[in-house]
């Protein structure tokens, strides 16, 4: 199985084949076409991004393993995009064949260790021979070529791409399957369902959890009495959970009963992911038993921070806004997760009349706690995003960080450029500026 370093290690070598690629441009490109070769030495010096290459393999490395798949994933995809942005800029301003051409020459190069690279970016192109050979050789690749292969694939969705989805899902890595799972969601092939329904018994639990995504996606009721007899005979309290949600999504008799079991489940994610997949039922149905509604107000009380919380969020959403109260205990509690669930819930339910404590809260101790008591400020339209502008500039250090992470989740440039700055700074605020930055990264084109 891909472990973190094997992913932080593709992206230097992604970046790699990007750098052989501008180069090659360059060197075809006429003098008189300063407009691209003014965007290759621009690309070529690192100005495409907001974050350094470096600067990211050195934040990967300081985070907990288990978050560093997201954050590469999301730093390949900004990457990829930039190559497909540089193609029709170059298109527009000369000829794709001056980006086309190198690639073409590594994918008939069965020995360039960029080829799985070059295959798949021209698989996003009008390229069916690159299709082909990437089906044909796809198992002989190694894991890592696979996965970011998939990776590519997946955000540029085709059904084209189908047979080599159909391939991944037999990848005897669990990180291959999980991005072909993913993938084939989208499928509208009947194929697509028997292979992911399989799966739904591996060994693997993020191939078991992806299993069950994409089947609540792809819209199989027939999966429901599987999935009940796969939520009573496995450990895995993440799949049970899973489990749950999903039956908020699926439309068919059974559904209820499961859920009103779920509400006095042991694990409190199984409790939470109930609550709110009765939400889903109410939302559509307009109405859920007396007996349902009456648990889901004893839950309230649950010693478990989420599950008050998303019983509260679902009470308002049908009609029980007698909560506020609640929700102000949240926010006074000594406990940060409750701190966090009510600043959540007062952004999610747009709670004017707690704007100045969530304002408060963006110096609380805990990093959590001022995160999302940011973003619940973005609840409240121009008068959150007014009092997040006024802490940019005038708040604590913690503050105006925090707060201009969430005024660039709205992609104002004036909050990129704060992170930026404070980024480079080499403060001790520098590395949480960094973090932040890279979540909000967007190739600048």
């Amino acid at each position: 199985m891909l472990d973190s370093n094997v992913m932080t290690s593709l992206l230097i070598k992604y970046d790699g084949f990007l750098t052989c690629i501008a180069v090659s441009v360059l060197r075809q490109i006429e003098d008189g076409n300063p407009k691209i070769e003014r965007k290759i030495i621009d690309f070529l010096k690192g100005k495409m991004f907001p974050v350094p290459l470096d600067r990211v393999i050195e934040y990967l490395q300081k985070i907990p393993p288990e978050s560093v798949r997201d954050r590469v994933v999301e730093y390949l995809r900004d990457m990829h995009a930039t190559l497909m942005d540089m193609v029709v800029f170059v298109g527009a301003e000369g000829s794709r064949q001056l980006i086309y051409l190198p690639m073409i020459r590594i994918m008939e190069d069965e020995d360039h260790a960029d080829r799985a690279l070059a295959m798949a970016t021209l698989c996003c192109f009008d390229f069916p021979e690159a299709v082909n050979r990437l089906a044909r050789v796809f198992s002989d690749l190694s894991s890592e070529m696979r996965w970011v292969t998939i990776v590519i694939l997946k955000k540029r969705w085709d059904e084209k791409f189908v047979p080599i989805f159909l391939k991944a899902l037999e990848d005897k890595d669990p990180e291959v399957v999980r991005v072909a799972i993913l993938a084939m969601s989208r499928a509208t092939v009947p194929a697509a369902r028997e292979p992911i329904k399989k799966l739904l018994y591996s060994p693997s639990e993020i191939i078991v959890l992806s299993a069950i995504r994409s089947l609540v996606e792809l819209g199989a009721p027939d999966v429901l009495d599987e999935l009940r007899g796969l939520f009573e005979k496995t450990d895995s309290h993440k799949v049970r959970a899973t489990i749950a949600s999903a039956f908020g999504d699926l439309e068919c008799d059974g559904t209820l009963d499961f859920l009103r079991e779920c509400l006095s489940a042991p694990d409190a994610r199984v409790r939470a992911n109930a609550v709110m997949a009765l939400k889903k039922k109410h939302d559509k149905l307009g109405s859920l038993p007396r007996d349902i509604i009456d648990r889901i107000i004893e839950l309230k009380k649950d010693q478990d921070h989420r599950v008050q919380a998303d019983c509260v969020q679902a009470l308002w959403s049908m009609g029980l806004t007698d909560n506020a109260s609640d929700i102000e205990k949240l926010l006074l509690s000594s406990n940060e997760l409750n701190r966090s669930s009510g600043a959540y819930l007062c952004g999610k339910l747009k709670l004017f009349q707690l704007k100045k404590q969530l304002e408060n809260l963006t110096a609380d101790p805990s990093w959590t706690v001022r995160k999302m008591s940011a973003i619940a400020l973005l609840g409240f339209g121009e008068s959150g995003r007014a009092v997040l502008k006024q802490l940019m500039e005038y708040g604590t250090s913690d503050q105006q960080i925090v707060s201009a992470f969430a005024v660039g989740l709205t992609d104002d440039p004036s909050a990129i450029e704060k992170l930026i700055e404070q980024s480079r700074s080499g403060s001790e605020m520098a590395e949480m500026a960094t973090s932040l930055l890279l979540r909000l990264a967007k190739p600048v084109i």
